[in-house]
């Protein structure tokens, strides 16, 4: 006999957002900031322009947005994220986070924490996703080091 599942083990704290490195750090802020509706990723995107430009802040949110749809859309459960101001980090936060840190410098890391994430099809398609998302960062060197609001 196979227990149920429980759901919330996503949102279950692990960390403190004080306490990743800060790209990590980062990456939950933007996770949250776009899972907080308009109000939130209009904020996103005016972090984005200040550090990227328009142009390209606008590729980001759409990169950024891709990305965040596949891990909705293909996810093996249901994503957990806490709410804007919250200092604790959730597991599914810290692993995106550390996903999305990876993905630019351990192609083969990324692809092993997708899979345990995502179907194994669309994995690949994040990787790519995240990998991208995370060189363009690189380029406009400040953004990890802000914090979004």
């Amino acid at each position: 006999m196979r227990p149920e599942r429980d759901l919330s083990i996503g949102g279950q704290a692990v960390n403190r957002i004080a306490y990743l490195p800060e790209t990590e750090a980062w990456w939950v802020r933007a996770l949250r900031l776009w899972c907080d509706g308009e109000d939130g990723q209009a904020a996103l995107r005016e972090q984005l322009t200040r550090h990227l430009g328009r142009d390209g802040s606008d590729m980001f949110f759409a990169r950024f947005t891709d990305l965040i749809a596949l891990m909705l859309r293909h996810g093996r459960r249901p994503m957990i994220h806490h709410h804007l101001n919250c200092e604790a980090v959730g597991a599914d936060e810290a692993v995106f986070a550390l996903f999305c840190a990876q993905a630019v410098g351990d192609r083969e890391e990324a692809m092993m924490i997708a899979c345990l994430i995502l179907r194994a099809d669309v994995a690949p398609i994040a990787v790519s996703l995240a990998q991208t998302l995370g060189l363009d960062l690189m380029r406009g060197a400040r953004v990890p080091r802000e914090k979004l609001n």
